[in-house]
């Protein structure tokens, strides 16, 4: 990561940071946590299938029309 610019650097530190946070907030939930999703969701390939819509992104913001 020498070649890239410092602006670059720092953003790419921020995002590890950010995703151990949430590494170790998903970790400390109670174990049952998993189970309660798996019987409330409908498996990933079925969910995109039926909705005929994309999944919604990580960050929040629209994918587009």
């Amino acid at each position: 990561m020498a070649n890239l610019p410092e602006d670059i650097v720092d953003r790419i530190r921020a995002l590890e940071r950010q995703v151990h946070r949430l590494t170790t907030y998903v970790n400390s939930k109670p174990g049952g946590m998993r189970t309660a999703l798996a019987a409330t969701e409908p498996p990933p390939s079925q969910a995109q299938e039926t909705s005929g819509e994309e999944p919604p992104r990580p960050d929040g913001t629209a994918t587009g029309p």
